[in-house]
C-alpha cells in the first residue's frame, strides 16, 4: 500500500511538472514586448500565409530562446545533481571542477579580443572543458584517488581561473568591453539563435539518454567507494564517465547562456524533497523541473523591464522563494538522508 501511495504520488509530479512545462513554453512564446494572443499563436502555426510579423518573432526569436533556455535549465539541475550525488556532498554545484570559471575566462578572453559571439561560445565552451581536465591533473598529482582531493583541486584550479578573469576584466576597457563581461557573467538568452539549438540539443539529448541509461548505477556510486566496489560497480570508471557528462552539461549551457548561479545547486534539493533520492526517480525529474524553472525565469527577466534582467539575479530571487515554501511545506518530512 505504502509503494502504491508512493508510485502515485510521482505520477502526480511528474504530471504536474510536464504539463506546466509545456504551459510555460507556450506562455514564452506568447509574452514579450510585443504581445500575441494564443489564437494567432496556433493560426500562425497552422497557416501558411500571413502573420509574418509574428511568425517571425515567434520563429527567429522566442523558439530559439525558449528552446536554449529549457535545455540549460535541465542541463545544469542533472549536472548539479550529478555532482552532489558523485561526491556525496549536497552543498556542491555545477561549477565544483571549475568549469564555470574556467568558461567565464574563455568567454571574456574572446569579448577582450572582439571576437564574434560564436567564437565567445566556442571560448567559454573550450576553457570550462580545459578548466576540468586541468582540475583532473592537478588531483592525480596528488596521487590519492579520494573524492575530497579532486574537491579541493577543483577549488585551486578554480580559484586560479577566478585570479586570470579579474586580471582580464581589469586589462578590459571600462566603457565598453568590462560591461559587456560583466552582462555574459550574469547570464542572459538575449542572443539566443536557432544555430545554437542545432548545437546544443545534440549534446544535451546525447548526455541524458547516457546518464538516464545508467541512473541505477549512481545510486550506488553515490554510496562511496568501497561501497560500489562490494557490490560489483566499476567505482572508477561511473565515477569519471558521470563527471565527464556533468562537464560537457554544464560547459555547453554556459558556453550559450552565460554563468548562471543558483540552479545548479539548490533544483536537486527540491527535486529530491519532491521524489526522494532514488536518482532514477530525481534525474527525470531534476530535467523537467530545471527546464520549467529556467523557462520561467526566462520569461520573468525579460518582461518586466526595457533591458532584461540577468538571469543570476531572477534565478537567485524566484528560486529562493520556492525553496523556502517548498521547505516549508515539508518540514516534518526531511530527514538527514534528503
Amino acid at each position: 500500500m505504502l509503494n502504491k501511495k508512493k508510485r502515485l504520488t510521482m505520477g502526480v509530479y511528474f504530471t504536474l511538472v510536464s504539463l506546466t512545462l509545456v504551459g510555460v513554453f507556450i506562455l514564452a512564446l506568447i509574452i514579450g514586448r510585443y504581445d500575441i494572443s494564443i489564437e494567432t499563436l496556433f493560426e500562425m502555426l497552422f497557416s501558411q500565409s500571413g502573420y509574418e510579423i509574428e511568425r517571425s518573432i515567434v520563429l527567429n526569436l522566442r523558439l530559439p530562446r525558449t528552446i536554449i533556455a529549457a535545455l540549460t535549465g535541465l542541463a545544469l539541475s542533472v549536472s548539479g545533481l550529478l555532482y552532489q550525488e558523485t561526491f556525496q556532498n549536497k552543498l556542491v554545484s555545477p561549477d565544483l571542477l571549475g568549469v564555470s570559471s574556467g568558461a567565464g575566462v574563455g568567454a571574456a578572453l574572446s569579448i577582450v579580443l572582439g571576437l564574434s559571439s560564436v567564437f565567445v561560445s566556442f571560448f567559454a565552451f573550450g576553457f570550462g572543458v580545459l578548466t576540468v581536465l586541468a582540475t583532473m591533473f592537478v588531483a592525480k598529482a596528488f596521487q590519492n584517488k579520494s573524492s575530497m582531493v579532486l574537491t579541493l583541486s577543483g577549488i585551486i584550479v578554480g580559484g586560479c581561473m577566478g585570479a586570470v578573469l579579474s586580471f582580464i576584466k581589469y586589462l578590459a576597457d571600462a566603457e565598453t568591453t568590462l560591461a559587456s563581461i560583466t552582462f555574459w557573467l550574469m547570464g542572459s538568452f538575449e542572443h539566443s539563435i536557432i544555430e545554437n539549438v542545432y548545437i546544443l540539443l545534440p549534446i544535451v539529448a546525447v548526455c541524458s539518454i547516457t546518464i538516464l541509461s545508467i541512473s541505477w548505477r549512481i545510486n550506488i556510486v553515490a554510496l562511496g567507494r568501497e561501497e560500489a566496489q562490494t557490490k560489483g560497480i566499476n567505482y572508477r570508471f561511473y565515477r569519471t564517465l558521470i563527471i565527464i557528462i556533468a562537464t560537457l552539461l554544464t560547459a555547453s549551457s554556459v558556453a550559450f547562456a552565460g554563468t548562471i548561479s543558483w540552479i545548479g545547486l539548490v533544483v536537486p534539493h527540491i527535486v529530491r524533497l519532491m521524489v526522494g533520492r532514488d536518482t532514477k526517480k530525481t534525474i527525470p525529474m531534476c530535467m523537467l523541473f530545471g527546464a520549467t524553472f529556467m523557462v520561467i525565469v526566462d520569461i520573468l527577466s525579460r518582461v518586466f523591464t526595457a533591458a532584461e534582467i540577468p538571469l543570476s539575479a531572477v534565478t537567485g530571487f524566484f528560486g529562493t522563494v520556492i525553496f523556502v515554501v517548498l521547505l516549508f511545506v515539508r518540514r516534518n518530512t526531511i530527514s538527514e538522508n534528503d
